[in-house]
């Protein structure tokens, strides 16, 4: 199934996720996005339709689904995502597409018709979307991420995740969001093509985890009812 990666997601101590950073650190790559402390801020804002059913979806286990964001990191808005996550069983696949500032805005206030015109085929499906399904922005979600890489592997820990329902200019430096974990807990996701690699399951054999079948979308939502 072309572009689709395993992705498999677990909730994490502070405690277990130094342990495991250790580990990470002195054997893998870091991401190109890092800064000088290793991480990097991201801010999502996701898109749902008139009848939610981005949401309900997740809850009801349906095999194939997909969710439309758009997706800017370190608050700087140079280089803005539209992205589309797909899922299909315990499988995902991303594809984006670059958005300018202006762009951004206009499918904030409501105006996607110039992407129609986009040579991007994500724009001009995501136009339809909009259109046949009223997509609008439902909820913005926040957080840190350390990643590391290792051939087609990519582990991330994503800490002090925030969210907010969309009411304010998403390029605010400080919209209104609520905590989404308790401090001490993190997530860790794993994702790779065919099959994880022995030295990095060596990695995180020992580390305490917890799975977690939870979309950071919908764990967002939970917290904003």
């Amino acid at each position: 199934m072309d572009g689709f990666r395993h992705e498999e997601k677990f909730f994490i101590s502070t405690a277990s996720a130094r342990m495991l950073q250790g580990r990470l650190r002195a054997a893998l790559g870091r991401d190109g996005h890092a800064g000088e402390d290793g991480r990097y801020f991201i801010r999502s804002l996701y898109f749902d339709d008139y009848q939610q059913s981005g949401l309900f979806d997740k809850i009801e286990g349906v095999e194939k689904r997909e969710k439309y964001r758009i997706r800017f990191y370190d608050m700087d808005d140079r280089y803005i995502r539209l992205e589309l996550k797909q899922k299909l069983g315990s499988l995902t696949r991303k594809r984006s597409a670059p958005l300018t500032r202006e762009q951004a805005d206009a499918i904030l206030a409501g105006d996607t018709w110039p992407l129609w015109d986009s040579d991007d085929p994500l724009l001009r499906n995501f136009y339809l979307k909009a259109r046949t399904r009223l997509l609008r922005p439902t909820v913005i979600v926040d957080y840190m991420r350390e990643a590391y890489v290792f051939r087609d592997v990519r582990i991330t820990l994503d800490s002090d995740l925030h969210s907010g329902q969309y009411r304010t200019d998403l390029f605010s430096p400080e919209p209104y969001t609520l905590p989404v974990l308790p401090g001490d807990r993190l997530v860790l996701e794993v994702k790779y093509d065919a099959f994880l690699p022995a030295p990095v399951r060596a990695l995180l054999e020992g580390v305490t985890k917890q799975r977690c079948a939870v979309s950071k979308y919908t764990k967002c939502l939970d917290i904003l009812e």
